[in-house]
């Protein structure tokens, strides 16, 4: 199999990007001959990249999460893994205003979308959780899928300051004292 020209490359990712736009503007509603407009391509291109709309949806959540991922991976860098864990779970949880407000409307948009922002969290924060599960430090029972649960209810916050509470209450719930075996 060949790999995609680099126009086609261009044309997905500006499909990608006119459609985080709209649908932060005008929610998963929009239309997509609004989103090829928005583009700069045909509907035979959008349609050619992302033949189902729930695929288009699917890839703006990735491109949401990115920057959430990266930052994710650089926290695994700390050698405490509760440190990491802490910051792998914050940075889970750090986006703008408007960045959780778009996620949390593509993820509702949908069975598809709801599964595939579940998938997504759980990806970015289960090699800190099986981390911390390692070093005995995670309460018992408590899965990446758990985690990822946890942290959409921390982005329905209203503010940065209910987010933070959110995540100080969860954070301390989920990490077991050192000196007490995971329960």
């Amino acid at each position: 199999m060949r790999a995609p020209r680099r126009d086609q490359l261009r044309n997905r990712q500006r499909l990608i990007t006119a459609a985080r736009e709209a649908f932060t503007e005008h929610g998963p509603e929009v239309a997509l001959d609004e989103i090829a407009r928005r583009a700069g391509v045909g509907t035979t291109t959008l349609y050619r990249h992302f033949p189902e709309k729930e695929g288009l949806i699917e890839a703006v959540l990735d491109d949401l999460a990115a920057a959430v991922r990266d930052n994710a991976e650089r926290a695994m860098q700390n050698s405490d893994p509760v440190g990491a864990f802490r910051a792998v779970f914050s940075q889970s949880c750090d986006m703008s205003e408007q960045e959780v407000a778009t996620f949390a409307q593509l993820a509702g948009a949908g069975n598809r979308a709801d599964k595939h922002a579940q998938r997504l969290i759980a990806s970015v924060v289960g090699p800190a959780t099986d981390r911390l599960r390692s070093a005995g430090r995670l309460r018992a029972g408590i899965t990446a899928d758990d985690i990822a649960t946890f942290v959409r209810m921390t982005l329905s916050g209203d503010s940065d300051e209910a987010r933070g509470k959110a995540i100080q209450v969860m954070l301390d719930g989920l990490v077991s004292p050192q000196d007490a075996t995971a329960t």
